[in-house]
């Protein structure tokens, strides 16, 4: 996904109003891409504008339209980074209230708890990955120049990685609710993903 040649050259001199709406494009993006990386939504909130505001004061070191969302990334894996670093404490104190929902238009709470959990079970690289390719719906070219790895080595770590949520899936405790499909009315099609049945990622698609 690239930015729109226009609004980088506005934004590349200056533009505020540009860079606006820019913002308005990916700021939800971003927060998703740091909720999903290990922050909490306060704290993904607080990421989101961190990586705005470098992303606006750095922007002349971003090179092409097309480049942008692999340079935001990259933007938003250092943010959060720094950020889990300063938080570390509150995680490991036995007072640390469970994780909640943080997105309003994605599949259920219970659902995106359990998808951030099994998330959480995966190596980071793999995580990175099959976030990236599955939830978010980049192509394989664009999530391998998001992470400056070769197309081939998305591929292999994206078969791993599914491979490792699908067993993380299955070991889970968490019984989905029931969920409606699209075409069916009755209850057999009403019924949700059961236990060990991995849920689909792409949660914005129809």
């Amino acid at each position: 996904m690239s930015l729109d040649p226009i609004q980088f050259a506005a934004c590349r001199e200056g533009d505020e109003a540009a860079w606006r709406r820019v913002v308005q494009s990916r700021v939800h993006a971003v927060f998703r891409w740091s909720v999903m990386l290990g922050l909490r939504a306060p704290e993904a909130e607080d990421a989101a504008q961190e990586v705005l505001w470098r992303a606006w004061k750095q922007f002349h070191k971003c090179r092409a339209p097309q480049a942008f969302d692999a340079w935001l990334y990259q933007i938003t894996r250092r943010v959060v980074a720094n950020m889990r670093r300063l938080v570390w404490l509150k995680r490991v104190l036995p007072t640390e209230s469970p994780p909640e929902p943080a997105f309003a238009d994605g599949p259920t709470p219970a659902i995106e708890l359990s998808v951030r959990a099994c998330l959480g079970r995966l190596s980071r690289k793999q995580a990175e990955v099959l976030m990236l390719s599955d939830v978010e719906g980049y192509t394989r070219d664009e999530v391998a120049a998001m992470l400056g790895i070769p197309p081939g080595t998305v591929a292999s770590r994206l078969r791993l990685a599914r491979k490792a949520f699908r067993a993380a899936w299955e070991q889970s405790q968490v019984d989905p609710p029931r969920l409606p499909t699209e075409g069916g009315t009755d209850d057999k099609r009403r019924a949700g993903p059961r236990r060990g049945t991995a849920p689909r990622l792409s949660w914005e698609q129809s």
